[in-house]
Parts: C-alpha cells; sequence; structure tokens
C-alpha cells in the first residue's frame, strides 16, 4: 500500500513540472504579431448586369374585324404583305348603305334649298316691315294736319259765335263755321284710326319678319340634322372598306371573295375569327420577366443590351422603356419592356431573346472581395480592434468588379439583436494572413 501510494506522488510530480500557462489562440510564443493593411467601407456605385431570357413580340397587334354586314367583293391584301395606314385590306358590298347615302344627300340638298327659301321669305318681311313704318309715317303726318285743321277750326267757331252775339255777322255764318269746325274734328278721328291702323300693321309686319327669322334658323337646324344623318350613313358606308389600322405587317388572314360577312358581336358573340390580324414591327418590344430580388432596382432608362440567338448572336443595344411595376401574382415577376427600333424587319415576333440589364446601386458601402470569407452559410470579415483581429459575422449584399456591398455586421457572435449597420469607419483586414484566428494580436502595416 505505501510503495503504490508513493509511486502515485512521483508521477503526479512530475506530470505537474509540463505545466504551462495558456497561450492566446493564434499566437505562437516568442513570434512576431502578423502584418496586416487595412480597409474602411467605401462609399461607390455597384453596377450588376441582370441576365434573363426574353421573347420578342409585335409593338401592336390588332385583330380586324368586319363592322357593318355585307358580301366580300374584293380582297386586297394577303399574310406577309407591308402596309400602311388607310390602305384597303378587304372591300364590302353593301348596295343598301350606298341607297341610303344617296338617300341623305338628296335630304341634305333639301335642306339647303328650305334654307334659301326662308332667307327669300325673310327678305320679303323685312320689306314689309319697311313699308309698314313708312304708312305709319304717312298715317302721323296726316294727324298731324288734320290737328292744325282742327284747332283753326275750333278758334273760329268761338270767334265767330262772338261776333254772332254782338250782332256783327249773321247766324248763317256762324253754322257753317260750326260745320266746318266738326269736319275738321271728324278728319282729324279718321287720322287718329289711321295712325293706329298703320302701327297695328307695322307690328303684324314685325312680327311676320321674326317669324321669317326664326323660320331661317329652323331651316338651318334642319340642314345640321341632315348633314350629320348624312354623315353618319357615309362613315357606316366607309366601314365597308376594311383598312390598315398602322404601318405594319398582315400576319393573318382568314376571309374569301364572296363571303357573307357580319359584325362580329351581331355574327357570334364576338368570338368569330378576324378577318386580318395586323402587327406593327417597327418598334418591337422585347419582354423580360425579372425575378422579384432584382425588380426593385430595374427603373424605366435602366440600360440593357439584348442579344439574339436567331442573329448569330447579334447584340443591340438598349433601355429599359417600362415595365408592369406590380409583380406577377403566380411567377412573382416583374414584366419589363425594351422597345428596339426594327427598320429592316430582322427582328420577328414570337424569336427568343437574352437581356442584360444593368442596373445600378449608387452611394453604398463596399470591401474589396478578398477582405470577405465565406464559410458553409456564414459570411465574416476580420475588423481590427485595440490591435487585435475580431471575427465579424456579415451580411453582404450587390457583387461588382471585385468589391461587395456590405450592409451589416454582428457586434456579438451568436446574439441576433447585437446586428449593426457599417458606419465606413470600420478598419477590415484586406490581406488576410493564413491561419488568422480571432482574437489575435495584429500589426497594422503603413499605408
Amino acid at each position: 500500500m505505501v510503495g503504490l501510494a508513493g509511486l502515485a506522488v512521483v508521477v503526479a510530480m512530475r506530470s505537474g513540472a509540463g505545466v504551462r500557462p495558456p497561450v492566446a489562440a493564434g499566437s505562437v510564443p516568442g513570434s512576431e504579431p502578423p502584418s496586416v493593411t487595412v480597409e474602411k467601407p467605401e462609399r461607390t456605385t455597384l453596377r450588376r448586369a441582370i441576365r434573363q431570357p426574353g421573347s420578342i413580340e409585335a409593338f401592336e397587334r390588332t385583330p380586324l374585324y368586319a363592322r357593318v354586314a355585307g358580301y366580300v367583293e374584293d380582297v386586297r391584301r394577303d399574310i406577309g404583305d407591308r402596309v400602311h395606314r388607310g390602305d384597303i385590306l378587304v372591300k364590302l358590298s353593301v348596295p343598301e348603305l350606298e341607297e341610303e347615302v344617296t338617300e341623305k344627300e338628296a335630304r341634305v340638298a333639301q335642306a339647303r334649298a328650305e334654307i334659301e327659301q326662308a332667307r327669300e321669305s325673310l327678305a320679303a318681311a323685312e320689306a314689309s316691315v319697311g313699308t309698314a313704318k313708312a304708312m305709319v309715317q304717312l298715317a302721323e303726318a296726316g294727324r298731324t294736319r288734320s290737328g292744325a285743321d282742327y284747332e283753326r277750326w275750333e278758334g273760329e267757331s268761338r270767334r265767330v259765335q262772338g261776333l254772332v252775339q254782338r250782332q256783327v255777322i249773321d247766324k248763317q255764318i256762324q253754322d257753317e263755321t260750326l260745320n266746318q269746325f266738326k269736319a275738321s274734328a271728324a278728319a282729324r278721328d279718321e287720322t287718329e284710326a289711321k295712325v293706329k291702323s298703320a302701327e297695328a300693321s307695322l307690328r303684324e309686319a314685325v312680327a311676320r319678319r321674326d317669324k321669317a327669322k326664326a323660320d331661317v334658323k329652323a331651316a338651318q337646324a334642319r340642314l345640321a340634322v341632315a348633314e350629320a344623318d348624312h354623315r353618319r350613313m357615309a362613315t357606316w358606308l366607309g366601314y365597308a372598306s376594311v383598312r390598315a389600322p398602322f404601318d405594319g405587317i398582315v400576319t393573318a388572314r382568314n376571309v374569301d371573295t364572296g363571303h357573307l360577312l357580319l359584325p362580329a358581336a351581331a355574327g357570334s358573340g364576338g368570338k368569330a375569327e378576324p378577318l386580318f390580324v395586323m402587327e406593327r414591327i417597327d418598334p418591337v418590344r422585347i419582354f423580360v420577366e425579372v425575378p422579384e430580388a432584382d425588380a426593385g432596382a430595374v427603373r424605366d432608362g435602366t440600360p440593357a443590351v439584348v442579344r439574339i440567338p436567331a442573329l448569330r448572336g447579334r447584340e443591340i443595344p438598349g433601355q429599359v422603356t417600362r415595365s408592369s411595376w406590380s409583380l406577377g401574382a403566380r411567377e412573382r415577376t416583374l414584366r419589363v419592356e425594351i422597345d428596339l427600333p426594327n427598320p429592316e424587319g430582322r427582328l420577328r415576333p414570337g424569336m427568343y431573346a437574352h437581356a442584360s440589364i444593368t442596373v445600378e446601386h449608387p452611394d453604398v458601402l463596399t470591401l474589396p472581395a478578398a477582405a470577405v470569407v465565406k464559410q458553409g452559410d456564414q459570411t465574416f470579415c476580420y475588423r481590427v480592434e485595440d490591435g487585435k483581429a475580431v471575427r465579424t459575422p456579415i451580411e453582404v449584399g450587390l457583387t461588382s468588379d471585385g468589391r461587395l456591398e456590405v450592409l451589416q455586421k454582428q457586434m456579438k457572435p451568436g446574439d441576433d439583436s447585437s446586428w449593426r449597420e457599417f458606419t465606413g469607419a470600420e478598419e477590415v483586414i484586406q490581406n488576410i494572413p493564413a491561419g488568422l484566428a480571432d482574437g489575435q494580436v495584429v500589426r497594422i502595416a503603413p499605408p
């Protein structure tokens, strides 16, 4: 027993003699700390290309239907034909409409004749008003004359009556004077009646003139109605010629001579085949679906390059013309359109395309890619604090031209509440030495 105890003590003493104080992680006793260069996050503009497949579509695609019923008289265009706006594609036979237009033209001519007739009546009425005014003036002149005669014989009658009373003249002269006075009174009353009659005739003439003016306006209104009715029928007759709505190409034809065409809404509920399908191909639209992650970076005017595999990989520069703004509910993508000129017609609707859209992120904090390490699912860098390397988990964004956008840093590993945004004042090691450990003392090399 004693021997075993003593042996244990000896072994314990020898083992303890070899124990040393703990050494800092990553450091070697007696060695110089590694020299490192540091860089602070720099604000810059990152550019990144979003590459997505796309397809070429016509700028406009329009199905053409018949607006009026009729038999096809002449088919003037076929698929592949280049047409200009207003060109007739097909002409219908519509004799009923032609006759109605002729009738409306006759009604317009009749309404114009009625206006001329009404104007002549107005001129006659104006002349009657002038005549009536002259008669009123004549009657008023007679009233003035008869009034003067009345006053004269009234005075003479009083004078003669006085002379008779003084027996200067006999009664026979008084009777003659009184008769003259009564005749002048009757003449005065007659002229008053003539004045009233002339004034009534004037009022009647004015009324006839006003009616003639109203008749002219009514005739003008009837002419406006007739002309509008004629224009309406002429418009319907114009629908007998189906015309190209724009410059483009006929891509489908479903009509032949002799077909009876009915308006789409009345013929089959709007589901009938179109007579023609036209496409505008200059310019064309490039449709690209941008993923949700990149949708927020795409704006109208963003530069883009479109590559067409069918044209031996030809690349055409352009820019984003418009976007749907909202994302598709099913695909979660943003529809982007790039308009490209196509004067030669080499870009055909339905072709496959590849689009590279260059987006910019201005004024973001970045670090060199060499300063960032990725291990598994974790991305980190080494900051220098108090002369020691501090391994710091970080969150990064875009990558461009050897630089990474840095968003957040985790001040305490494992603590999700310790994430902070980068400030630009951090000193981050660029050339990470092999075997660099968290907490290892480092020496910052002079710039």
